[in-house]
């Protein structure tokens, strides 16, 4: 009786499992794989210890190693801040030409986003936005933008396109102002170097290691003997003009020059230890160049007055910006050596000319393929 129950009892599970079958649990999926975070800092510097490590067992030099992965890192963030900033440009409310100026300016679009955010200026006067909406005002037009603007109408917001104007002009006359301060140091040096080429014109004077080395001795043996020594005063004084150039070297505005500084600018001017040709090149390339930054700023202050479209001229009025490429499209870059083919012409008649200056430094290019610095010497031409 007991085993026909068993049966029974079987056969009506087995029929209700036909019916409904009942399926495992499905397991849960597995954890996926813990990533490697690339800009994790501990990992990286793990990394990079292993990386250094790996090489010093190869017999590589660690600092060489270090010095690369430094670089590595910087052209990473450079990289990273660059597309940062391309993408901030991009996403803007400025206009395709203004974009293009604060990818090429992006100190300046950094000013503009923080005083867009935070506003520090005061909206404009109505003269202000007309004179911002037509570039050739009239008494006529501004009254009847006056009329129009009493209407109702749209509100344009013109804020984010006027502190990028206004940011550009600020930054075209703190360029200004540097280039004057720059020309204005060589306008005190300028009277020196003229003293200084014309002492190493003179036939009896000499410069290089032994004068330099010798300049002391000889100034004690004309203390002790009373006897003059030949140009022991004009080597004191070129000397002396020598060392007023030296911190004179460092740009405007940046602050005291170290004796490290001092030492390295020292080699950089003219000298007694210097040879005489050498002291003749640099001399006369300091004085071409103390006059090619007064050209330059001329230039400049001829652009920053420029409006917009004007001869050329791609930014507004009062800013500097594409100056340099304005200059070579004009062709106004001021040299800062002529160069002369002494085959095909004569020097002399460029002097009378006044194409050349006595103690000026040029390229002869008499021969294309070897160009050389000279200088030119009224005294080469005396009988």
């Amino acid at each position: 009786m007991a085993i026909n129950n068993l049966l029974n009892m079987q056969q009506i599970l087995g029929n209700i499992q036909q019916q409904y079958p009942v399926n495992p649990p499905t397991p849960p999926p597995p954890p996926p794989p813990p990533t490697v975070n690339a800009k994790d800092p501990r990992k990286q510097k793990w990394a990079h210890m292993l990386y250094l490590l790996g090489g010093a067992l190869k017999g590589n030099d660690m600092s060489q190693d270090m010095a690369m992965l430094q670089q590595a890192q910087q052209l990473r963030t450079a990289r990273d801040n660059a597309a940062r900033l391309n993408a901030a440009i991009d996403g803007s409310n400025l206009n395709a030409a203004q974009k293009e100026l604060a990818k090429a300016n992006p100190e300046l679009f950094a000013k503009y986003q923080f005083e867009s955010q935070f506003g520090t200026t005061k909206q404009p006067t109505s003269y202000q936005e007309y004179m911002l909406s037509d570039k050739t005002p009239t008494t006529e037009e501004y009254s009847l933008f006056l009329k129009n603007k009493s209407a109702p109408s749209t509100v344009i917001d013109q804020r984010g396109e006027t502190e990028f104007v206004k940011n550009s002009v600020s930054s075209g006359f703190a360029d200004i102002q540097e280039t004057r301060a720059i020309v204005a140091t060589s306008n005190e040096l300028l009277p020196r170097l003229e003293a200084a080429s014309l002492i190493i014109q003179n036939e009896k004077f000499d410069t290089g290691p032994t004068a330099d080395a010798f300049l002391d001795i000889k100034k004690l043996y004309e203390d002790v003997t009373g006897v003059d020594v030949e140009n022991i005063t004009n080597q004191e004084v070129f000397k002396a003009l020598a060392n007023f150039t030296v911190p004179r070297m460092r740009p405007p505005g940046s602050g005291a020059t170290s004796d490290f500084e001092a030492n390295l600018f020292s080699t950089a001017t003219f000298g007694l230890q210097n040879t005489k040709e050498g002291n003749e090149i640099i001399i006369g390339t300091m004085m071409q160049n103390a006059k090619r930054d007064k050209e330059l700023l001329k230039l400049k202050e001829q652009y920053i007055s420029l409006s917009k479209g004007e001869n050329g001229k791609t930014s507004i009025k009062g800013s500097t910006l594409g100056f340099d490429a304005w200059l070579s499209d004009k062709d106004l870059v001021p040299p800062l050596y002529k160069q002369i083919n002494l085959k095909s012409e004569n020097i002399g008649e460029l002097y009378d000319n006044k194409q050349i200056r006595n103690g000026e430094v040029y390229i002869d290019m008499s021969d294309p393929r070897n160009p050389q610095l000279r200088v030119f010497r009224l005294s080469d031409f005396d009988d």
